[in-house]
């Protein structure tokens, strides 16, 4: 059964995504960030440089990995390292 729980965490953690705008929206989607955070402002200048394609991406794997949301919206660090390491 866990087998099966990690083939299917592996297939989130591989999803597809063409531009860097998906992914600031399925980072907006999904836990809430706000996408002006990863994209230059009239005040900021240099969050674009730093906020790559590859950086979003793995930052999305890494809230999907480590991170819950709980029904009423709250994040919370998930467990799944220490419950399925066993």
């Amino acid at each position: 059964m866990s087998a099966l729980k990690d083939v299917k965490r592996e297939h989130m953690l591989q999803e597809v995504f063409n531009s860097k705008l998906e992914i600031v929206q399925a980072l907006r989607a999904e836990y809430g960030e706000n996408p002006k955070a990863f994209y230059n402002t009239n005040t900021n200048k240099s969050v674009e440089k730093f906020w790559t394609y590859n950086r979003c991406l793995q930052y999305l794997f890494k809230l999907r990995r480590d991170y819950v949301r709980t029904e009423h919206g709250k994040m919370l660090r998930s467990f799944y390292e220490e419950v399925y390491s066993k």
